[in-house]
């Protein structure tokens, strides 16, 4: 079967590229119908010869790319990834959804708070995860104790910047750490922007991550510091985190993870680990994946 991936345009490449490796029975191939004209004029001639469109971020009100999947009468499979459920509510609530679109498309997520949110809007959504955790990097045991979280460049207050900065003040001698962004007027002395980074590498040199977005899915830096076995916090319940609902919640935790540090009793969770092998192994994720995208579909 030939699979077209449209959609976000940093997972798109990724998962195409996985998928290829993974499953040679099939063809896959992404097209940036979001910014790139020649990958949409190639999508539309395409078209004719493709059997399922699978977009990386969902949609009830319909686009382009969508419209002619639609017209071609294609398979089409919409995975929900985060921001695009709020687009999808306020679609909603002033009536701009397709009902055809919403009746031919078969909708997955990745996490129930998000399949929770969907159905109050009647959008029925299976959970499925499309990505794969690299498990090749071996923990290692903590040695200084810090902090990390990460925040999007442009969406400070959104990824809880006034939250760490409290953190960061409450825990003057321990250093934190702000993945994302290059820097940040106002912060403490005892935080560093990071930038850009390899995350995984950076997690192997901390003890917590915390998560604290307004809205998330699933929040991929979450299942890679559980795959290390660290402290993490986070505003949404998932499995192994320290679950909080204000800064008071992240001081009591910190505070405690410290001083079980500072004791030498602090470990590895390979509780977690096993959590992420079992979940987000690269033959559970895209073996469930193909199914969906291969099998027959209810739509």
């Amino acid at each position: 079967m030939k699979i077209a991936i449209i959609g976000n345009s940093h997972f798109g490449p990724i998962l195409t590229k996985q998928l290829s490796e993974f499953d040679k029975k099939n063809s896959y191939t992404f097209y940036n119908t979001n910014a790139d004209i020649v990958d949409k004029i190639k999508f539309a001639l395409s078209l004719p010869i493709i059997d399922v469109v699978y977009s990386i971020s969902a949609t009830i009100s319909g686009g382009g790319a969508l419209n002619l999947a639609l017209k071609f009468n294609k398979k089409i499979v919409q995975h929900f990834i985060g921001s695009d459920v709020l687009t999808a509510i306020e679609d909603y609530k002033s009536c701009n959804t397709s009902k055809k679109l919403i009746r031919k498309s078969r909708y997955l997520c990745e996490v129930s708070w998000i399949q929770n949110e969907l159905q109050k809007i009647n959008i029925s959504a299976e959970m499925f995860s499309f990505m794969v955790c690299d498990l090749r990097m071996e923990p290692i045991p903590f040695r200084t104790f810090s902090v990390l979280t990460y925040i999007g460049k442009g969406k400070e207050n959104f990824y809880g910047v006034n939250d760490f900065i409290k953190l960061a003040n409450h825990f003057p001698d321990v250093e934190f750490k702000i993945a994302g962004i290059e820097f940040y007027k106002g912060l403490p002395i005892n935080v560093k922007c990071l930038g850009w980074i390899n995350m995984k590498e950076e997690l192997q040199k901390t003890v917590v991550f915390i998560r604290n977005a307004e809205h998330d899915g699933l929040g991929f830096s979450v299942v890679e510091a559980l795959s290390l076995g660290r402290v993490v916090l986070r505003n949404y319940r998932f499995p192994y985190v320290n679950y909080f609902e204000n800064s008071d919640d992240m001081i009591e935790y910190i505070a405690d993870a410290k001083r079980q540090f500072e004791e030498g009793s602090l470990e590895i969770n390979y509780s977690e680990i096993e959590f992420v092998k079992k979940e987000y192994s690269k033959s559970h994720v895209l073996g469930n994946l193909i199914k969906i995208l291969t099998g027959g579909s209810d739509k």
